[in-house]
């Protein structure tokens, strides 16, 4: 697939680069306005952070066994809004988008899970439950609602830091 017609944004090292770079340098200039963004992406790094055990505790019952790893076969690249929150709470970016071009495989999977600690992931990457877990979690309704709940918190929070951020710096 030519390069300028992948769907995957920023899916070489340059456009990557850039796209931080300008992200970067739109914040900086626009300090000022950009508190109520910052609250928010804060927000969602408290939230999730919150629910981080319980997904680790869910992959690790999980995932060592799985024969069909999600990592390996779904196509997941970094957004928007997951690089804007990592912007906005300070967090370092991952060096790469996580694949060049629909089909290819997420270059931070390892056999041992991912190598990007779990808040530099994109946020699909925590919110997909596999049918393993889902099963899991049926049995832990409250886990299940705490779960649902900080899901639905976390892509409002997305949903909202992205159009204070689009409002405040146009």
């Amino acid at each position: 697939m030519d390069s300028h017609l992948s769907s995957v944004p920023w899916h070489t090292l340059a456009l990557w680069q850039e796209a931080n770079a300008c992200l970067a340098d739109t914040m900086q200039q626009n300090q000022s306005v950009l508190a109520e963004p910052h609250r928010q992406a804060q927000q969602m790094q408290r939230r999730l952070e919150w629910i981080f055990p319980l997904m680790d505790r869910l992959c690790r019952k999980t995932c060592p066994d799985c024969k069909n790893i999600c990592c390996r076969r779904a196509w997941v690249w970094a957004d928007f809004k997951d690089l804007l929150f990592l912007h906005l709470a300070g967090i370092p970016v991952p060096d790469q988008q996580l694949l060049d071009r629909q089909g290819d495989h997420c270059r931070y999977g390892s056999p041992d899970g991912c190598r990007l600690d779990r808040i530099r992931r994109p946020f699909v990457c925590t919110w997909y439950l596999c049918p393993a877990q889902t099963h899991i979690l049926r049995k832990r309704p409250a886990e299940m609602q705490i779960l649902q709940e900080s899901f639905k918190r976390i892509k409002g929070l997305r949903q909202t830091m992205e159009m204070s951020f689009i409002r405040a710096v146009t």
